[in-house]
């Protein structure tokens, strides 16, 4: 008979995962806070971050900002521009 009393449960898996991700790169690994998906942190390095790749006017990083604190993936901030544009239009 096996018995699994002794397996980490899904909160300590995803912690032991995220420390062995952590492990193997130089930057923090951190959720992005609108959907949770793991992103690289490279806030020292802007223009090598995921983050960079969505090119934001000023108005559309205000509009972000006033909705959220910390970091955000590519692919929200191009949701976020995009629900941006659509509310201006109105």
């Amino acid at each position: 008979m096996v018995h699994y009393c002794n397996a980490p449960n899904t909160n300590e898996l995803m912690t032991i995962e995220r420390m062995n991700t952590q492990k193997h790169s130089k930057h923090e690994i951190i959720p992005c806070e609108r959907c949770g998906t793991a992103i690289e942190c490279k806030a020292n390095s802007y223009t090598k971050c995921q983050c960079g790749v969505v090119q934001l006017s000023i108005n559309e990083v205000q509009y972000i900002s006033e909705l959220y604190d910390g970091c955000l993936c590519a692919k929200c901030l191009f949701e976020l521009q995009q629900e941006y544009r659509e509310e201006i239009r109105v």
